[in-house]
């Protein structure tokens, strides 16, 4: 069954079933889903049941409809992930339905809540074999969904991994692991799963017979280097030569980047004029094809971003413009693909951003391999779907706005 999850807003994670053919919502008490925020207006939209489906209609709201950053100018076809903004204040998230998720969180009283919700708590899958060696899922939500379909919560793109491949669900005794009619299956401690299992800490789940995850217990007071939200520091034993820091310094090292001053023509921005801007770092050959319409699909749900496009790349203006993004960018969208591994430019950008914990979401393009240092970086799997694709972006960067209180 579809539904809707409030994600930000007076009831956060509370569950709207849509099993109606019109469902009204709106701050009046006669919508079928009322939320009560001065944002929302007294009529505000309108789900209409088409087919398999659901349309979404802006009933001439004060404060507009917004779907994935797009404001509603008529209607919009929902697809299951897409992102419904109501004004400012209200974020809910069109998904697929599944009754055991309320059931999970109905049986769960406050006292278990807040220890499930305890803020030094956290459950993570860590996967030591597969795509993405040593990334770091937290486990946050009641049900979390395991699959290589997009939809899911945690996607892995592996093809033993059927497209819906297992899930787990929180009750008040913890996480247990469920397999959904796997093609290849799913194994608890070598053991194949037939029935719902209760997980333990350091657990090992095997996706077919090449993926493996370890389902992972931590106080985040302890250690916070599992945290999945914080990107992992270089290792030591990398050194500093290659960091932007040391470049800019080391004149006598390399003359290239040796001179911060600026021609005449200028690098374009101004100091302070970045700060709440994404910094984008891609191979110019992926540009045209995979930059452009992200960019586009960005600025369309209100993003912005910076790309040195408009610079000579090497040139005094380029050196000075890319030092003042890095410093004051708040979030990177790494475009990873073979260009962009066989940039030493793209390599020092991201360098940057690890070292000073910045947030890092990457867009992989194709099959090129993930650095390790990159492993616990947010990751999308790019494929045909583009709109798909820079729709998952833009939910990785909203949920890194939220974490820092813009949103």
């Amino acid at each position: 069954m579809l539904c809707l999850i409030m994600r930000r807003g007076p009831t956060p994670g509370a569950i709207f079933e849509l099993d109606a053919d019109e469902v009204s919502i709106g701050r009046g008490v006669k919508n079928h889903i009322v939320i009560h925020d001065n944002e929302v207006s007294r009529e505000h939209c309108r789900l209409v049941r088409l087919l398999e489906g659901y349309e979404l209609h802006d009933l001439q709201s004060s404060n507009g409809t917004f779907v994935n950053g797009q404001r509603v100018i008529t209607t919009w076809m929902l697809t299951p992930g897409t992102l419904i903004e109501l004004g400012d204040s209200i974020t809910l998230e069109y998904t697929q339905y599944d009754p055991k998720e309320k059931e999970v969180m109905s049986s769960v009283d406050a006292q278990t809540a807040a220890r499930l919700f305890n803020p030094s708590a956290m459950h993570g899958l860590m996967m030591t074999m597969g795509p993405a060696v040593g990334y770091l899922f937290e486990l946050n939500k009641p049900v979390i969904k395991i699959g290589r379909d997009l939809s899911n919560d945690f996607v892995i793109q592996d093809p033993e991994v059927s497209r819906f491949h297992a899930r787990l669900l929180r009750t008040p005794k913890g996480y247990s692991l469920e397999d959904l009619n796997s093609t290849n299956g799913t194994a608890l401690n070598a053991k194949l799963v037939k029935t719902i299992q209760p997980l333990q800490p350091n657990d090992v789940i095997k996706l077919g017979s090449m993926v493996q995850l370890q389902f992972i217990f931590q106080d985040k007071t302890v250690t916070d280097k599992l945290d999945p939200t914080r990107p992992r520091k270089p290792d030591a034993a990398r050194g500093q030569d290659e960091t932007l820091d040391n470049i800019f310094a080391n004149k006598h090292r390399n003359s290239e980047f040796a001179v911060k001053q600026t021609t005449r023509l200028g690098t374009g921005v101004e100091p302070g004029a970045l700060v709440d801007t994404i910094f984008v770092s891609y191979g110019r050959k992926d540009w045209e094809g995979i930059v452009v319409p992200m960019m586009l699909s960005m600025q369309s749900g209100g993003l912005l971003a910076w790309v040195d496009q408009y610079l000579a790349q090497g040139s005094k203006d380029w050196m000075a413009a890319v030092e003042l993004a890095l410093a004051e960018c708040w979030l990177m969208v790494l475009i990873w693909s073979k260009e962009a591994a066989a940039s030493n430019y793209v390599r020092i950008q991201y360098r940057y951003f690890l070292q000073r914990e910045k947030p890092l979401v990457i867009l992989a393009c194709d099959d090129t391999p993930i650095p390790q240092e990159l492993a616990r970086a947010r990751c999308v799997y790019y494929d045909d779907k583009k709109i798909g694709n820079f729709h998952k972006i833009i939910y990785e960067i909203i949920n890194y706005r939220r974490q820092r209180g813009i949103i």
